[in-house]
C-alpha cells in the first residue's frame, strides 16, 4: 500500500503529537467488517514517540448509505473481500494525527449551566435526569420526543445542506491544502413540519476524513489509495432519527483557535435566531452534543470544555479533559492497534463528576465499528441511543446503559464499564 503524501509528512511531526495520557499515537481509519485487525495508512506507535513505520492491511467492508445506497463514487472491494449490502469500497486506515493546542473558542454565546434533567423551554422533554448540566433555554417551540428504536433507521427522511457556513479549520489541510473549507449540515428534511424541537450534534472526522465524499479531493478511491469520505452510515443514521449534525470539511478537526467545530455551532447558533434561515426557532439550541473519531475524538475532548456542551461521545479517540459539562461515552476497538483501550480508558477513569461509561467494541479495529451491521452494529446504535437518551428525554432508551441488566452490559459483542453515577 503506498503512503499518502500527508501520511509521510506525519513522520516528521510524531515528536509534537500526544494523545490523551501523554503517549504519542496516530488516529486514523482502518475498515475490517467486523473482526480482523486492519490499521491501515501511517500509523505511529503509542507510548514515547516512535514512529511505526509499516503501513496497515486493506481493510474489510463497504461504505453503505441510509437506505442501501451505495457510495457514490466508491472503489474496488478490499483485498480480503467482504463488501457490505449497499457498498463496495474497502476501508483501510488514514492516519490521524494529534492536534495542539485545545483551546477552547472564543465568541458565541455560552449557556450557563442549570440544574440536571430540566426541561427545555417549549415542551421538549429534557435530558436524562441527573445527566449534567441543561443548557440554556430554547427559543423553539415543540413537541414531547417519543421513543424510537436506535439500532433501526430513524422516522425522519433526511436532508443534507453542503459548503455551508463560514470557512474554517487548520492549514495546510491533509486532503484540501491551504484552502479551509466550511460545512455540511445532516439534518431531517421537513424541519418546519416536523413540530419538534431538533438537538444539534457537532461531528469531528477522523484525520483525512470527511463525512461523505466530496470530490474532487476527498473520494473513495481504492487504486489511488484514497479514503476519505467514509461516515455516512453514522451521520445519516443520527440525522434520521431527528438530530441536526454540523459537520466540518476539516480533515484535522483537533487544530485551529476556535476549533473548526465551534465555529460550527456558533454559526448554527446565530442560525437558530436569524429569521431568515431555514433553521429558526426549529432547533433545540439547550440541547447540545459532541462526537467524533479517532482525531474527531480527541477534538471532541477539547470541544466539550464549551459549557453549551452537554453530552458527548468518542470512538476510538481521546484527549486530556479540561472541562465537562454532562455525560460521556468512550468507545473502543479491541483490536484497534492505532489507538489502544487502555488509553481510551484513561481517560474515563479521569471523570469523576460527570456520568461516563466505557465500551470496548471486542470485534472492532480502528475503522471497523463502521462496517458492523449498519444501524445495527455496537457503536452507531449505542451512539444513537446515548444521544436519545441525554438530549432528547428518551427514557426508554436509558436500558441500553443503565440498570444492573442494561442491554450493552450483557452484549456478547462488547464489554462495558460504568462509573457509579451511573449506577447508583
Amino acid at each position: 500500500m503506498k503512503n499518502t503524501p500527508w501520511a509521510i509528512e506525519l513522520l516528521g511531526l510524531v515528536a509534537a503529537m500526544t494523545s490523551c495520557s501523554g503517549t504519542s499515537a496516530t488516529p486514523g481509519h482502518s475498515g475490517s467488517g467486523g473482526g480482523s485487525a486492519g490499521s491501515g495508512g501511517q500509523t505511529f506507535s503509542q507510548g514515547g514517540s516512535s514512529a511505526g513505520g509499516s503501513a496497515g492491511t486493506v481493510g474489510q467492508g463497504g461504505i453503505t448509505a441510509v437506505g442501501g445506497a451505495a457510495s457514490a463514487t466508491g472503489g474496488a472491494a478490499g483485498s480480503t473481500g467482504g463488501s457490505a449490502s449497499g457498498g463496495t469500497s474497502s476501508q483501510p486506515g488514514t492516519g490521524g494525527r494529534p492536534g495542539t493546542g485545545g483551546s477552547r473558542a472564543s465568541g458565541g454565546t455560552s449557556s450557563q449551566p442549570g440544574s440536571g434533567g430540566a426541561t427545555a423551554a417549549g415542551g421538549n422533554l429534557g435530558r436524562d435526569a441527573g445527566a449534567g448540566d441543561a443548557g440554556a433555554a430554547s427559543n423553539c417551540v415543540g413537541k414531547a420526543w417519543p421513543t424510537a428504536d436506535p439500532t433501526v433507521v430513524g422516522p425522519f427522511a433526511i436532508a443534507t445542506d453542503k459548503n455551508v457556513g463560514p470557512l474554517a479549520g487548520y492549514t495546510p489541510d491533509p486532503i484540501y491544502g491551504d484552502t479551509q473549507q466550511r460545512f455540511n449540515v445532516y439534518r431531517p428534511k421537513d424541519l418546519a413540519s416536523s413540530g419538534y424541537c431538533h438537538p444539534i450534534l457537532v461531528w469531528a472526522n477522523g484525520h483525512g476524513d470527511n463525512p461523505e465524499q466530496n470530490p474532487p479531493l476527498c473520494v473513495v478511491d481504492s487504486a489511488a489509495n484514497k479514503w476519505c469520505g467514509t461516515y455516512p452510515v453514522l451521520i445519516n443514521q443520527l440525522a434520521s432519527h431527528g438530530f441536526v449534525v454540523v459537520a466540518s470539511l476539516s480533515t484535522t478537526t483537533s487544530r485551529g483557535d476556535p476549533l473548526p467545530t465551534i465555529v460550527g455551532l456558533n454559526w448554527l447558533l446565530a442560525q437558530a435566531e436569524d429569521s431568515t434561515s431555514q433553521y429558526y426557532h426549529h432547533l433545540d439550541t439547550a440541547h447540545i452534543g459532541a462526537l467524533g473519531h479517532s482525531e474527531g475524538g480527541m477534538s471532541t475532548c477539547k470541544a466539550v470544555a464549551d459549557p453549551r456542551i452537554t453530552a458527548s461521545g468518542t470512538v476510538s479517540g481521546t484527549a486530556a479533559l479540561t472541562g465537562l459539562h454532562g455525560p460521556a461515552l468512550f468507545i473502543c476497538g479491541a483490536k484497534d492497534t492505532v489507538v489502544s483501550c487502555d488509553s481510551v480508558m484513561n481517560v474515563y477513569n479521569s471523570v469523576s463528576d460527570q456520568q461516563a461509561m466505557f465500551m470496548d467494541n471486542l470485534a472492532a479495529d480502528h475503522g471497523g465499528w463502521e462496517y458492523q451491521n449498519g444501524a445495527k452494529g455496537p457503536d452507531i446504535f449505542a451512539l444513537t441511543a446515548w444521544f436519545r437518551v441525554h438530549l432528547m428525554g428518551d427514557t426508554a432508551n436509558r436500558k441500553y446503559f443503565y440498570g444492573t441488566s442494561c442491554t450493552l452490559c450483557t452484549d456478547s459483542r462488547v464489554t462495558v464499564t460504568r462509573n457509579s453515577l451511573m449506577t447508583q
